[in-house]
Protein backbone atom coordinates (compact mmCIF):
# COMPACT_ATOMS: atom_id res chain seq x y z
CA UNK A 1 0.00 0.00 0.00
CA UNK A 2 1.53 3.27 -1.05
CA UNK A 3 1.68 6.33 1.17
CA UNK A 4 -1.18 8.06 -0.56
CA UNK A 5 -3.46 5.09 -0.02
CA UNK A 6 -2.44 4.81 3.64
CA UNK A 7 -3.27 8.45 4.25
CA UNK A 8 -6.75 8.02 2.67
CA UNK A 9 -7.54 5.05 4.89
CA UNK A 10 -6.45 6.93 8.01
CA UNK A 11 -8.65 9.92 7.06
CA UNK A 12 -11.64 7.62 6.50
CA UNK A 13 -11.18 5.94 9.87
CA UNK A 14 -10.83 9.26 11.69
CA UNK A 15 -13.93 10.65 9.97
CA UNK A 16 -15.94 7.63 11.01
CA UNK A 17 -14.76 7.95 14.59
CA UNK A 18 -15.56 11.69 14.63
CA UNK A 19 -19.09 11.14 13.35
CA UNK A 20 -19.64 8.32 15.82
CA UNK A 21 -18.50 10.43 18.75
CA UNK A 22 -20.87 13.30 17.87
CA UNK A 23 -24.03 11.23 17.18
CA UNK A 24 -26.90 11.78 19.71
CA UNK A 25 -27.73 8.67 21.77
CA UNK A 26 -31.06 7.04 20.91
CA UNK A 27 -33.43 7.23 23.93
CA UNK A 28 -35.31 4.11 24.99
CA UNK A 29 -38.94 3.98 23.86
CA UNK A 30 -41.50 5.69 26.13
CA UNK A 31 -43.72 3.25 28.01
CA UNK A 32 -47.21 3.07 26.57
CA UNK A 33 -49.85 4.16 29.12
CA UNK A 34 -53.32 3.01 28.17
CA UNK A 35 -56.50 4.78 29.20
CA UNK A 36 -59.21 2.64 30.76
CA UNK A 37 -62.69 3.57 31.94
CA UNK A 38 -63.70 3.65 35.58
CA UNK A 39 -66.14 0.85 34.81
CA UNK A 40 -63.18 -1.24 33.57
CA UNK A 41 -61.24 -0.30 36.69
CA UNK A 42 -64.08 -1.49 38.91
CA UNK A 43 -64.28 -4.69 36.86
CA UNK A 44 -60.62 -5.37 37.66
CA UNK A 45 -61.61 -5.54 41.32
CA UNK A 46 -64.56 -7.76 40.45
CA UNK A 47 -62.08 -10.07 38.71
CA UNK A 48 -60.06 -10.43 41.91
CA UNK A 49 -57.28 -7.95 41.21
CA UNK A 50 -56.16 -6.27 44.43
CA UNK A 51 -53.45 -3.96 43.07
CA UNK A 52 -52.88 -2.51 39.60
CA UNK A 53 -49.49 -3.47 38.11
CA UNK A 54 -50.01 -2.30 34.53
CA UNK A 55 -49.45 1.10 32.92
CA UNK A 56 -53.01 2.37 32.75
CA UNK A 57 -54.74 5.60 33.69
CA UNK A 58 -58.27 6.82 34.25
CA UNK A 59 -59.61 10.27 33.47
CA UNK A 60 -62.71 11.86 34.94
CA UNK A 61 -64.45 14.68 36.78
CA UNK A 62 -64.02 15.12 40.52
CA UNK A 63 -67.58 15.02 41.92
CA UNK A 64 -67.01 15.34 45.66
CA UNK A 65 -64.14 16.57 47.83
CA UNK A 66 -63.68 17.68 51.45
CA UNK A 67 -64.02 21.34 50.38
CA UNK A 68 -67.38 21.87 52.13
CA UNK A 69 -66.56 19.56 55.02
CA UNK A 70 -68.77 16.66 53.99
CA UNK A 71 -65.90 14.21 53.39
CA UNK A 72 -62.86 13.30 55.48
CA UNK A 73 -59.71 14.96 54.19
CA UNK A 74 -58.16 11.86 52.62
CA UNK A 75 -61.00 10.96 50.23
CA UNK A 76 -62.62 12.20 47.04
CA UNK A 77 -64.96 10.85 44.37
CA UNK A 78 -64.29 10.85 40.62
CA UNK A 79 -66.35 9.60 37.69
CA UNK A 80 -66.37 9.36 33.92
CA UNK A 81 -69.21 8.53 31.56
CA UNK A 82 -69.19 4.87 32.65
CA UNK A 83 -68.95 4.81 36.46
CA UNK A 84 -67.64 6.47 39.60
CA UNK A 85 -65.28 5.48 42.39
CA UNK A 86 -64.04 6.71 45.77
CA UNK A 87 -60.36 7.68 45.89
CA UNK A 88 -58.05 7.74 48.90
CA UNK A 89 -55.33 10.39 48.92
CA UNK A 90 -51.91 10.55 50.62
CA UNK A 91 -50.89 13.88 52.10
CA UNK A 92 -52.67 17.12 51.30
CA UNK A 93 -55.88 16.62 49.36
CA UNK A 94 -55.92 19.60 47.00
CA UNK A 95 -58.41 18.18 44.51
CA UNK A 96 -61.12 20.63 43.51
CA UNK A 97 -64.73 19.72 42.88
CA UNK A 98 -65.72 19.74 39.18
CA UNK A 99 -62.08 19.65 38.03
CA UNK A 100 -60.98 17.12 35.40
CA UNK A 101 -58.01 14.91 36.28
CA UNK A 102 -55.89 12.00 35.01
CA UNK A 103 -54.81 9.35 37.50
CA UNK A 104 -51.89 6.96 36.88
CA UNK A 105 -53.16 3.70 38.34
CA UNK A 106 -50.02 1.58 38.50
CA UNK A 107 -49.23 0.77 42.13
CA UNK A 108 -52.65 1.77 43.46
CA UNK A 109 -54.73 -0.79 45.34
CA UNK A 110 -58.38 -1.61 45.94
CA UNK A 111 -59.85 -1.74 49.44
CA UNK A 112 -63.41 -2.24 50.64
CA UNK A 113 -64.37 -0.21 53.70
CA UNK A 114 -67.76 -1.02 55.23
CA UNK A 115 -69.04 -2.01 51.79
CA UNK A 116 -67.56 0.96 49.88
CA UNK A 117 -65.00 0.21 47.14
CA UNK A 118 -62.04 2.59 47.46
CA UNK A 119 -59.00 3.01 45.20
CA UNK A 120 -55.65 4.50 46.28
CA UNK A 121 -53.58 5.71 48.00
CA UNK A 122 -52.68 8.43 45.51
CA UNK A 123 -49.80 10.88 45.73
CA UNK A 124 -51.29 13.92 43.99
CA UNK A 125 -47.91 15.29 42.91
CA UNK A 126 -46.73 12.02 41.37
CA UNK A 127 -49.86 10.25 40.16
CA UNK A 128 -52.53 12.86 39.41
CA UNK A 129 -52.46 15.39 36.60
CA UNK A 130 -54.90 18.29 36.42
CA UNK A 131 -56.47 18.58 32.97
CA UNK A 132 -59.02 21.33 33.65
CA UNK A 133 -59.60 23.20 36.88
CA UNK A 134 -63.17 24.12 35.98
CA UNK A 135 -64.42 21.41 33.70
CA UNK A 136 -68.05 21.14 32.69
CA UNK A 137 -69.95 19.88 35.75
CA UNK A 138 -70.85 16.20 35.53
CA UNK A 139 -74.38 15.45 34.43
CA UNK A 140 -76.09 13.45 37.18
CA UNK A 141 -77.83 10.26 36.13
CA UNK A 142 -81.49 10.11 37.17
CA UNK A 143 -82.16 7.09 39.38
CA UNK A 144 -84.76 5.78 41.80
CA UNK A 145 -84.25 4.85 45.42
CA UNK A 146 -85.00 1.26 44.43
CA UNK A 147 -82.06 1.37 41.99
CA UNK A 148 -79.71 2.53 44.73
CA UNK A 149 -80.95 -0.03 47.24
CA UNK A 150 -80.10 -2.74 44.70
CA UNK A 151 -76.46 -1.63 44.85
CA UNK A 152 -76.37 0.21 41.54
CA UNK A 153 -74.46 3.46 40.86
CA UNK A 154 -72.01 3.24 43.77
CA UNK A 155 -69.63 6.20 43.64
CA UNK A 156 -71.72 8.08 41.06
CA UNK A 157 -73.25 11.53 41.06
CA UNK A 158 -77.01 10.98 40.83
CA UNK A 159 -80.35 12.73 40.77
CA UNK A 160 -83.41 11.38 42.57
CA UNK A 161 -86.85 12.87 42.00
CA UNK A 162 -90.13 12.97 43.94
CA UNK A 163 -88.43 12.47 47.29
CA UNK A 164 -88.70 14.06 50.73
CA UNK A 165 -87.06 13.83 54.13
CA UNK A 166 -89.11 11.65 56.43
CA UNK A 167 -88.72 13.81 59.53
CA UNK A 168 -87.91 17.48 60.21
CA UNK A 169 -84.56 18.58 61.57
CA UNK A 170 -81.21 19.80 60.31
CA UNK A 171 -78.79 18.18 57.87
CA UNK A 172 -76.25 16.91 60.40
CA UNK A 173 -76.13 13.13 60.81
CA UNK A 174 -78.12 10.38 59.14
CA UNK A 175 -81.51 11.45 57.76
CA UNK A 176 -84.08 9.28 56.03
CA UNK A 177 -85.03 10.17 52.46
CA UNK A 178 -88.20 8.58 51.08
CA UNK A 179 -90.28 8.47 47.93
CA UNK A 180 -93.16 7.02 50.00
CA UNK A 181 -92.26 3.53 48.75
CA UNK A 182 -88.57 3.13 49.59
CA UNK A 183 -86.23 4.77 52.06
CA UNK A 184 -82.50 5.54 51.99
CA UNK A 185 -80.06 7.34 54.27
CA UNK A 186 -78.64 10.77 53.52
CA UNK A 187 -75.52 11.34 55.62
CA UNK A 188 -74.01 14.74 56.41
CA UNK A 189 -70.90 15.16 58.54
CA UNK A 190 -71.16 17.57 61.45
CA UNK A 191 -68.20 19.44 59.91
CA UNK A 192 -70.14 20.23 56.72
CA UNK A 193 -70.73 23.94 56.19
CA UNK A 194 -74.49 23.35 55.95
CA UNK A 195 -74.80 20.75 58.75
CA UNK A 196 -76.76 22.99 61.12
CA UNK A 197 -79.20 24.29 58.52
CA UNK A 198 -82.80 23.05 58.36
CA UNK A 199 -83.84 20.24 56.06
CA UNK A 200 -86.30 21.23 53.34
CA UNK A 201 -89.84 20.30 54.34
CA UNK A 202 -91.26 19.64 50.88
CA UNK A 203 -91.03 17.04 48.14
CA UNK A 204 -88.80 17.38 45.09
CA UNK A 205 -85.36 16.65 43.65
CA UNK A 206 -82.08 15.84 45.41
CA UNK A 207 -78.60 15.52 43.89
CA UNK A 208 -75.73 13.73 45.59
CA UNK A 209 -73.04 11.06 45.40
CA UNK A 210 -73.86 7.43 46.15
CA UNK A 211 -71.75 5.94 48.93
CA UNK A 212 -71.93 3.02 51.36
CA UNK A 213 -71.39 2.73 55.09
CA UNK A 214 -72.70 -0.78 55.74
CA UNK A 215 -75.90 0.39 54.02
CA UNK A 216 -76.31 2.53 50.92
CA UNK A 217 -76.30 6.26 51.59
CA UNK A 218 -76.22 9.51 49.66
CA UNK A 219 -73.64 12.21 50.35
CA UNK A 220 -74.60 15.78 49.49
CA UNK A 221 -72.22 18.02 47.56
CA UNK A 222 -74.03 21.19 48.59
CA UNK A 223 -77.47 21.99 49.97
CA UNK A 224 -78.07 24.22 46.94
CA UNK A 225 -78.50 21.04 44.90
CA UNK A 226 -81.83 20.34 46.58
CA UNK A 227 -85.10 21.60 45.15
CA UNK A 228 -87.72 20.29 47.56
CA UNK A 229 -90.60 22.73 47.82
CA UNK A 230 -93.47 20.67 46.42
CA UNK A 231 -96.34 18.98 48.21
CA UNK A 232 -95.27 15.96 50.26
CA UNK A 233 -96.37 12.49 49.26
CA UNK A 234 -98.10 9.93 51.42
CA UNK A 235 -99.89 12.33 53.78
CA UNK A 236 -103.47 11.92 52.64
CA UNK A 237 -105.47 10.84 55.66
CA UNK A 238 -102.61 11.31 58.13
CA UNK A 239 -104.04 12.19 61.56
CA UNK A 240 -102.12 14.61 63.76
CA UNK A 241 -104.63 14.83 66.62
CA UNK A 242 -107.85 13.00 67.44
CA UNK A 243 -110.02 13.22 70.55
CA UNK A 244 -113.54 11.94 71.22
CA UNK A 245 -113.47 12.62 75.00
CA UNK A 246 -114.45 9.00 75.69
CA UNK A 247 -112.05 8.84 78.65
CA UNK A 248 -113.19 12.13 80.21
CA UNK A 249 -115.37 11.56 83.27
CA UNK A 250 -118.66 13.40 83.59
CA UNK A 251 -118.13 16.87 85.09
CA UNK A 252 -114.33 16.38 85.07
CA UNK A 253 -112.23 19.34 84.01
CA UNK A 254 -110.95 18.90 80.43
CA UNK A 255 -107.42 19.53 81.71
CA UNK A 256 -107.51 16.02 83.18
CA UNK A 257 -106.90 14.81 79.61
CA UNK A 258 -103.23 14.73 78.64
CA UNK A 259 -102.25 17.89 76.80
CA UNK A 260 -105.64 19.60 77.04
CA UNK A 261 -105.98 22.84 78.98
CA UNK A 262 -108.71 25.19 80.11
CA UNK A 263 -108.30 28.79 81.28
CA UNK A 264 -110.87 31.17 82.73
CA UNK A 265 -110.41 34.70 81.42
CA UNK A 266 -113.53 35.91 83.28
CA UNK A 267 -116.21 34.35 85.45
CA UNK A 268 -114.24 31.45 86.92
CA UNK A 269 -115.71 28.70 84.70
CA UNK A 270 -113.90 25.91 82.86
CA UNK A 271 -114.65 23.40 80.12
CA UNK A 272 -115.71 20.04 81.53
CA UNK A 273 -116.98 16.64 80.48
CA UNK A 274 -120.59 15.55 80.13
CA UNK A 275 -122.37 12.35 79.14
CA UNK A 276 -125.88 11.43 77.99
CA UNK A 277 -126.95 8.02 76.70
CA UNK A 278 -123.33 6.77 76.64
CA UNK A 279 -122.15 9.65 74.45
CA UNK A 280 -119.43 11.84 75.95
CA UNK A 281 -118.34 15.34 75.02
CA UNK A 282 -116.93 18.52 76.56
CA UNK A 283 -118.91 21.69 77.25
CA UNK A 284 -118.95 25.19 78.74
CA UNK A 285 -121.81 27.36 80.00
CA UNK A 286 -122.45 30.55 81.95
CA UNK A 287 -125.72 29.15 83.33
CA UNK A 288 -126.24 29.68 87.05
CA UNK A 289 -122.93 31.50 87.53
CA UNK A 290 -124.32 34.93 88.45
CA UNK A 291 -121.33 36.40 86.67
CA UNK A 292 -121.55 39.52 84.47
CA UNK A 293 -119.01 37.99 82.11
CA UNK A 294 -117.95 34.41 81.51
CA UNK A 295 -115.04 33.82 79.13
CA UNK A 296 -113.37 30.43 79.19
CA UNK A 297 -110.78 28.88 76.88
CA UNK A 298 -110.27 25.24 75.92
CA UNK A 299 -106.93 24.53 74.22
CA UNK A 300 -106.06 21.28 72.47
CA UNK A 301 -102.58 19.72 72.61
CA UNK A 302 -99.93 21.19 70.33
CA UNK A 303 -99.90 19.87 66.77
CA UNK A 304 -96.69 19.74 64.74
CA UNK A 305 -97.48 20.83 61.18
CA UNK A 306 -93.85 21.25 60.13
CA UNK A 307 -94.21 18.72 57.30
CA UNK A 308 -97.91 19.19 56.67
CA UNK A 309 -99.26 19.79 53.17
CA UNK A 310 -103.01 20.39 53.41
CA UNK A 311 -103.92 20.14 57.09
CA UNK A 312 -107.37 20.82 58.43
CA UNK A 313 -109.27 20.66 61.70
CA UNK A 314 -112.81 19.47 62.15
CA UNK A 315 -115.04 18.97 65.17
CA UNK A 316 -118.67 18.55 66.05
CA UNK A 317 -120.57 21.12 68.09
CA UNK A 318 -124.02 21.59 69.55
CA UNK A 319 -125.75 24.27 71.60
CA UNK A 320 -128.38 24.17 74.31
CA UNK A 321 -131.01 26.76 75.22
CA UNK A 322 -129.40 29.31 72.97
CA UNK A 323 -129.85 32.88 74.16
CA UNK A 324 -126.79 34.54 72.73
CA UNK A 325 -123.63 33.11 74.27
CA UNK A 326 -121.04 32.33 71.60
CA UNK A 327 -118.26 29.85 70.89
CA UNK A 328 -115.38 31.02 68.71
CA UNK A 329 -112.55 28.96 67.24
CA UNK A 330 -108.93 30.19 67.13
CA UNK A 331 -105.47 29.06 65.98
CA UNK A 332 -102.10 30.28 67.26
CA UNK A 333 -98.49 29.77 66.17
CA UNK A 334 -96.88 31.70 69.04
CA UNK A 335 -98.72 30.33 72.09
CA UNK A 336 -96.30 28.56 74.43
CA UNK A 337 -98.71 25.92 75.70
CA UNK A 338 -98.77 26.98 79.36
CA UNK A 339 -99.32 30.70 79.90
CA UNK A 340 -102.64 32.54 79.85
CA UNK A 341 -103.66 32.29 76.20
CA UNK A 342 -105.19 35.74 75.75
CA UNK A 343 -101.72 37.30 75.88
CA UNK A 344 -100.68 35.46 72.69
CA UNK A 345 -101.59 36.02 69.06
CA UNK A 346 -104.63 34.07 67.85
CA UNK A 347 -106.38 33.97 64.49
CA UNK A 348 -110.14 33.52 64.49
CA UNK A 349 -111.40 30.98 61.94
CA UNK A 350 -114.95 30.41 60.76
CA UNK A 351 -116.68 27.03 61.09
CA UNK A 352 -120.11 25.64 60.36
CA UNK A 353 -122.19 26.11 63.55
CA UNK A 354 -125.05 23.87 64.64
CA UNK A 355 -128.67 24.84 64.17
CA UNK A 356 -129.63 27.10 67.08
CA UNK A 357 -132.09 25.70 69.61
CA UNK A 358 -133.45 28.26 72.11
CA UNK A 359 -135.73 25.75 73.88
CA UNK A 360 -133.58 22.63 74.14
CA UNK A 361 -130.41 21.06 72.78
CA UNK A 362 -129.51 20.95 69.11
CA UNK A 363 -128.10 17.96 67.28
CA UNK A 364 -124.34 17.79 66.92
CA UNK A 365 -123.23 19.27 63.61
CA UNK A 366 -119.91 19.03 61.79
CA UNK A 367 -117.76 22.14 61.60
CA UNK A 368 -116.58 21.11 58.16
CA UNK A 369 -112.89 20.94 57.29
CA UNK A 370 -111.44 24.18 58.62
CA UNK A 371 -108.31 24.87 56.57
CA UNK A 372 -105.04 25.04 58.51
CA UNK A 373 -102.78 25.39 55.46
CA UNK A 374 -101.84 29.01 56.33
CA UNK A 375 -100.46 27.75 59.64
CA UNK A 376 -98.35 24.81 58.43
CA UNK A 377 -94.60 24.80 58.83
CA UNK A 378 -94.42 24.69 62.62
CA UNK A 379 -96.29 23.96 65.83
CA UNK A 380 -99.85 25.22 66.21
CA UNK A 381 -102.44 25.33 68.98
CA UNK A 382 -106.20 25.30 68.49
CA UNK A 383 -108.65 26.84 70.95
CA UNK A 384 -112.38 27.11 71.56
CA UNK A 385 -113.46 30.24 73.45
CA UNK A 386 -116.83 30.44 75.17
CA UNK A 387 -118.25 33.93 75.79
CA UNK A 388 -121.41 34.37 77.86
CA UNK A 389 -122.89 36.15 80.89
CA UNK A 390 -125.31 35.49 83.72
CA UNK A 391 -126.00 38.73 85.57
CA UNK A 392 -128.71 37.54 87.98
CA UNK A 393 -132.18 38.89 87.28
CA UNK A 394 -131.10 40.56 84.08
CA UNK A 395 -132.75 40.17 80.71
CA UNK A 396 -129.29 40.27 79.15
CA UNK A 397 -128.42 36.73 80.24
CA UNK A 398 -126.34 34.82 77.70
CA UNK A 399 -126.15 31.38 79.21
CA UNK A 400 -126.18 29.12 76.14
CA UNK A 401 -124.44 25.79 76.70
CA UNK A 402 -121.86 24.99 74.01
CA UNK A 403 -120.72 21.40 73.43
CA UNK A 404 -117.75 20.04 71.45
CA UNK A 405 -116.95 16.48 70.38
CA UNK A 406 -114.84 14.45 67.92
CA UNK A 407 -111.95 16.84 67.37
CA UNK A 408 -109.56 15.84 64.60
CA UNK A 409 -106.57 17.51 62.94
CA UNK A 410 -105.54 15.66 59.80
CA UNK A 411 -104.43 15.86 56.17
CA UNK A 412 -106.97 16.19 53.39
Amino acid sequence: MNLKTQISVIILILSTLFVSCNKEPVPPPEPVIERITIAQLRQMHENGILSVDTNVYIQGIVTLTPELGNLPGFTAYVQDSTAGICLTIEGDNTLAMNSEIKLLCRGASFTVYNGLLQFGDFDIAKQIKLEKLTADPPFPVTVTLADLLEGKHQGEYVRVENVQFKDPGNFSGTKILTDCDDEIDVYTRSDATFASEKLPAGNGTLLGVVSVFNDVQILLRDKTELEMTGDRCGLAGVIYLQEDFATLAKYADVSSLTGWKTFSEAGGKSWYGNEVSSRKWVQATAYNTNQPSVITWMIAPAVDLTLAVKPYVSFESADGYDNGATMEFFVSKDYNGSSTPWTSTWTKLSYNPPASNPSGYSQFASSGQVDLTPFKGGTVYTAWVYKGADPSGSASDKTTTWEVDNVIVAEK
